[in-house]
């Protein structure tokens, strides 16, 4: 890209004549961010180098077998992980934040979410698991009851009390220390020998041996007492291995011989054991937190006994975050109505952090999870979670030393064990396919899209699926709340080579808890697609700049024989109510959509001119969606910008309409809205300004992303090359008071501009400071370049010629009361503070009542900036594609 000197522009190229420079982690905060790549072509598994980015996935022999670090005499019920993520260090918007400085973030996060995203002490959470077939369910009572039997009777050190209590049982009567859930014993008995199970005999001599060595493991669990005093946390780890080892002994005891379905894996029992390693980094994290002990899925002919090697969070059901207190305490009680953490105490929310933190590497990791249930235990306090996208609900503590808290505990893992598949928080519509000599694959459903409504499906329409073989995966659902989008690259089933190659998105989107149309977000994406698609039809210039829908709907589960909406209301029903309010009146919806072309993310561009045609081409859709289609992005970030390639030419592509609105409806709307990813976001947003989002803001939002890029390197070449040093525009990813303080800082000057462009990218000088090749010269101008671009997209968006100057400048309305935000650098301070104090009019220290940010945002002032952004950078990328280099 030759630069461009200011003199040789035509003064009628624009509205305004332009002068001269041009996921993120695989997931981001609430929502979701979409990352679309172009995958290598089916190729033999081969391992996978750790430097690799996640836009280089590939299949791996390490992903690709069970997780045991030696073979399992019985297969797992899990199947293996289909993501590879690089770590932190090698994902854009982590760039220059160290592994301390994003561990810290995550753990601020954690914190954040345990106080306002988790409600506890909620007994009803226990009934989530229990079975939706009648039969399954009674089984699950009468297991449970016969388990909680035999471990009073071991606790009791009475011999002649197993058999009195078997015989009360078979009798109809109730034993005097245990809780039954039904008033008919005797025929749970009859239940259990009618399905061949042989409940009421005795165990074998070997099974007893095993028992009774599980039970002498964890005894002094269950003994735990006050003058106890303070337990090691890992003094407690063998304790409940062994106690759910001593479970699942008896599960496999009574229910080896039950089956349901043809699916074995998700039809039959299933037993829960414990990873044999504890306090231990889980492959597939891409951070070093270690948990305490993990819980996986194994059919229940499996052996029992703690399953050994390295544990992995791709196949693990439940984490379980252990937590020693000042001693042992009365639990609860249930009939708390107070479901606030105010009620917890610190080492109960401490556990509930670190579960939170855990929590999100499992989402990430697993494809196929829509929830999941997680257990913190506190001494002799166990409590449960179940984690959905619109919150965290925890059950009351069941206390491990009394005979009510065993018997809680002790019916839910059995309901684990007898529950559907998809009542685990796991999608039946994902599933990995067993292949030959050990190549599986993984296959999803979409769902059709109905004719009429636009495409959308309506109420009485039939529900039939598409499936598709996933051969790659780009997006990793690593955010514990939120949409948890995920994107794979697939192929119809049926279909060979690359034919038919779509990209499936699959996310949980906002549908109100009491409307009854079927669509996702606030109009909803496939309504958004299926308008824009139109738009096309009509505007061919614009194909290839925005994603065409090929299927979509919303998920449906088969539930009992029917057919029910997958949302966070069907997974908790009327526990819904106890959500944090703020999500009470939303549930999230399962959507799934697939569509074309396939992308290929920003990182594996070339070069600065086809970052400079790409911006543009997405820019181009960005203005024809919002006025042919009155929809307005509001999600502009590296990963919603992708581009595809036809030889040497790139074509831009707007995507992930998820955040999308209806531009009418977002100038009526009242109230604070903030959407997006941290470190793109205009400062109307991360402020949450009381004034409509407008075009403005997804303006404000490419220069972001353009100064980004420039810092970091634009092409996967200059990124190695980039070293992690201190860097300003990391301040944009510390926070929103930080980014707020950080941008506006920036932006108030040119001057201030110039110290940011100054750490662009530049090629490293060799080590004996010889002069650069001629190609590093070149690279140079082009990143210059792109620096001219920018100073002239500052100029359009802050100091426009164009508009009133009430709307230039970075001033804001702040509360002289509050102090500025911590930024890190001690030598911006007091500029900072300079820069949030309001202009002082001539009457004397009056703040002036103008607010340039908010100004910006009225409509036709929006619509001029608009005009010049999309103007300027079409300028340069006609002027590039008009050269014979491109």
């Amino acid at each position: 890209m030759a630069r461009k000197a200011k003199s040789t522009k035509p003064a009628d190229a624009t509205s305004k004549a332009p002068k001269k420079r041009l996921h993120t982690e695989l997931e981001n905060d609430d929502p979701n961010q979409q990352q679309t790549i172009l995958p290598p072509e089916p190729c033999t598994p081969t391992k996978q180098t750790g430097g690799r980015s996640g836009a280089e996935v590939e299949y791996s022999a390490k992903k690709t077998r069970k997780r045991t670090s030696a073979p399992a005499p019985e297969p797992a019920l899990r199947s293996p992980g289909l993501l590879s993520r690089s770590s932190h260090a090698n994902t854009l918007s982590s760039r220059g934040l160290p592994p301390k400085a994003q561990k810290v973030i995550r753990e601020n996060e954690a914190d954040h979410q345990v106080e306002n995203m988790l409600c506890a002490n909620i007994p009803e959470i226990l009934q989530q698991a229990r079975p939706h077939d009648e039969a399954r369910s009674e089984l699950a009572i009468a297991t449970s009851e016969y388990i909680c039997a035999d471990l009073e009777w071991r606790i009791s050190k009475d011999p002649n009390q197993r058999v009195l209590r078997l015989r009360k049982r078979a009798k109809g009567k109730q034993p005097d220390t245990v809780t039954s859930t039904t008033n008919d014993d005797g025929k749970l008995a009859a239940l259990l020998n009618s399905m061949g199970i042989a409940a009421a005999n005795e165990p074998s001599a070997e099974l007893e041996g095993k028992l009774a060595a599980e039970f002498s493991e964890f005894q002094p669990w269950v003994f735990l007492s006050a003058s106890s005093g303070k337990q090691n946390e890992r003094q407690s780890y063998p304790w409940i291995q062994h106690f759910h080892l001593y479970i699942a002994h008896l599960i496999r005891h009574y229910l080896g011989s039950v089956q349901y379905g043809e699916n074995p894996a998700t039809a039959s029992p299933r037993l829960l054991l414990p990873y044999k390693r504890t306090d231990t980094k889980y492959k597939g994290s891409d951070d070093d937190t270690r948990a305490d002990i993990g819980l996986v899925s194994r059919s229940v002919g499996a052996n029992v006994a703690m399953v050994d090697g390295s544990a992995y969070y791709n196949e693990v059901f439940a984490v379980t975050e252990v937590k020693a207190s000042s001693g042992p305490s009365r639990a609860a009680s249930t009939a708390d109505s107070d479901t606030s953490t105010s009620q917890l105490d610190g080492d109960a929310k401490q556990a509930f952090k670190q579960l939170f933190l855990y929590s999100r590497q499992v989402f990430a990791e697993q494809p196929d999870r829509r929830f999941m249930w997680g257990i913190t235990i506190c001494d002799n306090h166990i409590r449960v979670c179940i984690l959905t996208s619109s919150g965290a609900l925890a059950s009351h503590e069941m206390d491990i030393t009394t005979a009510k808290g065993r018997c809680d505990y002790i019916r839910l893992l059995v309901n684990w064990c007898l529950c559907d598949w998809h009542q685990l928080g796991f999608d039946p519509s994902v599933r990995y396919c067993e292949g030959e000599r050990g190549n599986g694959h993984w296959e999803i459903d979409v769902p059709q899209m109905a004719t009429g409504d636009a495409g959308m499906e309506s109420a009485g329409s039939r529900y039939e699926t598409q499936t598709y073989t996933i051969t790659g995966a780009s997006v990793a659902a690593d955010h514990l709340f939120g949409r948890h989008t995920r994107c794979f690259v697939a192929m119809p089933k049926q279909s060979t080579g690359n034919q038919g190659k779509v990209l499936i998105k699959d996310s949980w989107s906002y549908l109100g808890r009491h409307q009854v149309q079927e669509r996702s977000g606030e109009l909803g994406e496939i309504a958004f697609l299926t308008k824009i698609n139109q738009m096309v039809d009509e505007h061919p210039e614009f194909a290839g700049t925005v994603p065409r829908l090929e299927d979509g709907g919303i998920v449906r589960l088969n539930i009992n024989g029917h057919l029910a909406i997958d949302s966070v209301e069907t997974v908790l029903g009327d526990l819904c109510r106890h959500l944090p309010k703020h999500s009470s009146d939303y549930a999230y919806t399962h959507v799934r959509l697939a569509m074309t072309p396939v992308g290929t993310r920003l990182r594996e561009l070339r070069s600065v001119a086809e970052l400079v045609v790409v911006i543009s081409d997405a820019l181009q859709a960005h203005k024809a969606v919002l006025d042919h289609c009155q929809i307005l992005h509001r999600d502009i970030s590296e990963n919603n910008i992708m581009f595809t390639r036809s030889g040497n030419k790139v074509c831009g592509m707007l995507i992930d309409f998820d955040n999308a609105v209806d531009a009418n409806a977002a100038r009526n709307r009242s109230g604070p809205v903030c959407t997006g990813t941290l470190p793109f976001m205009s400062v109307n947003n991360l402020r949450k300004a009381k004034v409509p989002r407008t075009a403005v803001d997804d303006m404000e939002s490419i220069l972001y992303l353009l100064i980004w890029l420039g810092v970091w390197g634009i092409t996967t070449e200059h990124r190695k090359q980039t070293h992690d040093e201190d860097r300003r525009v990391v301040n944009w990813s510390m926070g929103v008071e930080t980014a707020i303080d950080s941008k506006r800082l920036t932006m108030s000057s040119k001057s201030n501009l110039d110290i940011l462009l100054n750490e662009f990218y530049t090629p490293p000088v060799s080590e004996l400071g010889s002069t650069l090749q001629a190609e590093d010269d070149e690279t140079i101008e082009d990143y210059e370049d792109l620096q001219i671009i920018v100073e002239e997209m500052r100029e359009a968006i802050f100091d426009n010629p164009n508009v009133p100057g009430n709307a230039k400048g970075t001033t804001i309305r702040v509360d002289n009361t509050k102090a500025p935000a911590k930024t890190g650098r001690r030598a911006n301070v007091s500029a900072i503070k300079q820069a949030r104090r309001p202009i002082a009019t001539s009457e004397g220290n009056k703040p002036e009542p103008v607010d340039s940010f908010e100004e910006r945002a009225k409509p036709d002032i929006a619509k001029k900036i608009h005009e010049d952004v999309v103007g300027l950078l079409k300028f340069y990328a006609d002027r590039i594609r008009s050269t014979t280099a491109f």
